[in-house]
């Protein structure tokens, strides 16, 4: 781990969220694991941050299985010493642009209407890496506004190949989403038309059966085990796969499921 790229992190959350009312919230987490399992599709874990003293107030037993450790061991320390050296580097410039979002560009009484949503890479404890959908929603705020606490599932997407280009996305079912592209020292906003209209053509020209054929191919599950699934052949399914990706204007199945995960269109 580069300790001077994760003391960056620590850096900009001291400055932007230094957090002097603190307001007690007791973790209910039946609420938190339906909460987590809303945002996930696939093998997960999930963890809540604690701003005020940057400590994790609860960690899911799922790391056991996806990073291979105990979750008592999973710390913010060992999440930093974890992070590709590539996605340490920009962290900190995610973060500022997490909290600029929160708390420049969106009124205050939308704070938990969003999720903040990126792709990155964790070290399995067998060396290898791991790619997650990074999604993180507030859980709290303290008595002056400031971020308290927040959720933050990672949801496997190895088997996906995505490519890592460290965008950020804002995403909301009820307000606008926006959309980031990483840029030289910083980020720019994607044109929200751009967006809008993939996002209606997902809504609008899928069938239902469809739909339930893109979620179960986000699980990372073949056209034999999908077609077993839902009782038809694996040729008509790979007829639905065609269709859906003409449709989609994707070029085969990773694109259309990165599309998937980070847009949470359906």
């Amino acid at each position: 781990m580069n300790k001077a790229d994760s003391l960056k992190v620590f850096s900009v959350w001291s400055e932007r969220n230094s957090i002097n009312q603190p307001k007690k919230k007791e973790l209910l987490l039946e609420i938190i694991d339906q909460i987590a399992t809303l945002f996930a599709v696939g093998s997960y874990y999930y963890f809540v941050v604690n701003f005020g003293n940057i400590t994790m107030d609860f960690v899911h037993e799922g790391v056991r299985g996806l990073l291979g450790i105990e979750p008592e061991e999973f710390s913010m320390e060992n999440c930093f010493e974890r992070m590709h050296p590539e996605d340490l580097a920009s962290m900190n410039e995610k973060e500022v642009l997490v909290f600029d979002f929160f708390f420049n560009k969106i009124p205050k009484e939308d704070l938990f209407s969003y999720k903040t949503v990126y792709v990155m890479r964790m070290k399995h404890a067998d060396g290898t890496y791991k790619t997650f959908l990074h999604q993180s929603s507030i859980f709290s705020v303290s008595n002056e506004g400031k971020i308290e606490q927040s959720l933050c599932v990672h949801t496997d997407i190895t088997h996906l190949n995505i490519p890592i280009n460290h965008n950020v996305s804002f995403i909301s079912s009820k307000k606008q989403s926006y959309h980031y592209t990483k840029i030289s020292g910083g980020y720019s906003i994607i044109d929200k038309n751009s967006v809008d209209l993939f996002k209606i053509r997902f809504k609008d020209i899928f069938s239902k059966r469809e739909k339930e054929i893109i979620e179960i191919l986000a699980q990372g599950k073949t056209f034999n085990e999908i077609a077993k699934q839902l009782f038809i052949s694996p040729h008509t399914i790979n007829t639905h796969k065609k269709n859906i990706l003409s449709k989609s204007g994707c070029k085969n199945t990773p694109e259309l499921i990165a599309k998937y995960y980070i847009n949470s269109i359906l």
